[in-house]
């Protein structure tokens, strides 16, 4: 069984004053590249909150080990519960079992839900701009419909206390769940970002070809069944970070190449598990026909990846991976977006909506209001 017996945020008492260290820095590192931004290419289209942002992110992933990220960001579970508190949500934790739970950030819901999953490598829990992206999109359809959207975010485990194929049972048990409140499969609709839209095509890649790991539980959904849609942001396809854009694009991404190659190595235990790990951890190699009947499984999926962000290039070929889609399948290209760009303005504190933001809210809403024309016709 898949499970391993390392602390989290473990760390020794001279990494932790190093990351004290680290934070102390961050004030004239920021600062520092508030005032090269004028001479830089990569920053000249930005304004200084998201140069200042941007660089805060790219100095704390670059600096600092994962237990020492660990160790600053906390935990899914006390984010969920720090947020929910400034944000007046009252808290709502559904215990799955197997270290894994549902955490509401809108009442429950039985009509339709949208089940959100965090990114982080696998290693970092979610963070308050990614639920307060969630949030303001459930809301704004919500306003737009008139009818109620539920909004649920897993907790899963995070490296290195557990590996592959760990999440991907945790969300199927998360599933099941839903499936068993008398929520239709058609009225689930999934999103996630990063490693949470790779795990969101680790579902996919049960569905049409099951592990025979008994360790990962069977997905309560019949014959014919198929998922609302599927909102995959800037997904981690690929443990190698040495493909063509991560080269082209270290310099200007939040994420540089050499980040990207040190978490994917937290990673690579998850590839021992079993002969097919690497197809469900790194979508990237994939057979061609892996992903064949996809359609047959989910409603229609949205994918996007930045312009500047290392893994354009692995995200596009996967993308072409999924099939010939047609409007089933849209590809959003964000023009100089780095690494989930679409939350970056919700850290720097813009109220304005970004182009990529907007696509991502309008497709969301698009559907909604299809489904409910569906039912009112």
């Amino acid at each position: 069984m898949p499970q391993h017996n390392l602390k989290y945020a473990s760390v020794t008492w001279i990494d932790y004053v190093k990351a004290v260290c680290i934070m102390s820095a961050l004030p004239f590192v920021a600062g520092s590249q508030l005032l090269l931004s004028f001479f830089s290419k990569n920053n000249a289209h930005k304004p200084w909150r998201r140069v200042l942002t941007d660089a805060t992110f790219r100095y704390v992933s670059s600096s600092m080990s994962v237990p020492q990220m660990q160790l600053v960001m906390g935990t899914t579970l006390s984010v969920y519960k720090k947020w929910a508190k400034q944000h007046g949500v009252e808290r709502d934790v559904q215990e799955l079992g197997d270290d894994a739970r549902l955490l509401w950030m809108t009442e429950r819901n039985t009509d339709r839900v949208i089940l959100y999953i965090h990114g982080g490598v696998y290693c970092l829990p979610m963070q308050e701009p990614a639920a307060t992206f969630w949030k303001k999109t459930v809301d704004s359809i919500n306003d737009e419909t008139r009818r109620q959207v539920g909004l649920v975010t897993l907790n899963y485990s995070l490296v290195p206390t557990a590996y592959f194929p760990t999440q991907l049972k945790q969300t199927i048990l998360a599933l099941n769940h839903l499936r068993s409140s008398g929520i239709k499969p058609e009225n689930i609709h999934i999103a996630g970002e990063s490693a949470g839209g790779a795990l969101i095509l680790q579902l996919l890649s049960y569905i049409l070809h099951p592990l025979s790991d008994k360790f990962i539980p069977s997905l309560n959904f019949q014959r014919g069944d198929r998922f609302g849609s599927f909102c995959i942001m800037s997904p981690w396809v690929s443990l190698n970070g040495k493909t063509g854009s991560h080269l082209a694009n270290s310099d200007s991404d939040v994420l540089p190449a050499s980040t990207w190659a040190y978490l994917g190595d937290q990673n690579r235990p998850s590839l021992n598990s079993s002969k097919e790990a690497s197809y469900f951890m790194e979508a990237l190699n994939v057979p061609d026909e892996w992903f064949s009947g996809t359609f047959g499984v989910v409603d229609r999926i949205l994918i996007s990846v930045g312009e500047k962000e290392c893994l354009r290039d692995d995200v596009l070929e996967v993308a072409q991976k999924l099939g010939n889609g047609g409007q089933k399948l849209r590809v959003v290209v964000d023009k100089n977006g780095v690494h989930n760009d679409q939350y970056q303005d919700i850290m720097a504190g813009y109220s304005h909506q970004r182009q990529l933001t907007k696509d991502i809210r309008g497709w969301m809403l698009e559907k909604f209001i299809e489904t409910d024309d569906h039912v009112s016709s």
